[in-house]
């Protein structure tokens, strides 16, 4: 079971592997990996909520990532919200705050974890 809260000091306004409580406030998410112990809150009501009302919010995986977990009919409503994202391949992403309006431009890098399918970091 992952321990991990989700958050990164560096990068407070990402979520990674986690989609419950603080995370709820995140203005871009990333999955590494379809384990269970990762994906907490993937399908919860109030994330659902978030993404409808929300114009930027978008779940960030591999191509990978994104065909297992959109296999799995719990998680179809993340299809319009999923970037799969290639691997080694340095990436722009926007992170916007909605009720202001300001962006920061972030570069990820996905890089193949070797632990499972589609699993990155």
């Amino acid at each position: 079971m992952s321990s991990f809260a989700g958050r990164m000091r560096e990068y407070p306004t990402v979520s990674l592997d986690r989609f419950d409580r603080e995370n709820l406030h995140a203005q871009a998410y990333f999955l590494s990996h379809c384990h269970k112990d990762h994906m907490k809150g993937l399908k919860g009501p109030l994330l659902k909520r978030k993404l409808q009302f929300s114009r930027t919010v978008r779940l960030y995986c591999s191509f990978v990532t994104k065909e297992l977990l959109l296999n799995n009919p719990k998680y179809a409503f993340w299809d319009e919200y999923l970037v799969p994202l290639e691997l080694e391949s340095p990436t722009q992403i926007s992170l916007v705050d909605e009720a202001s309006g300001e962006k920061e431009e972030i570069v990820v890098t996905l890089l193949p974890a070797g632990h499972c399918p589609g699993s990155v970091m």
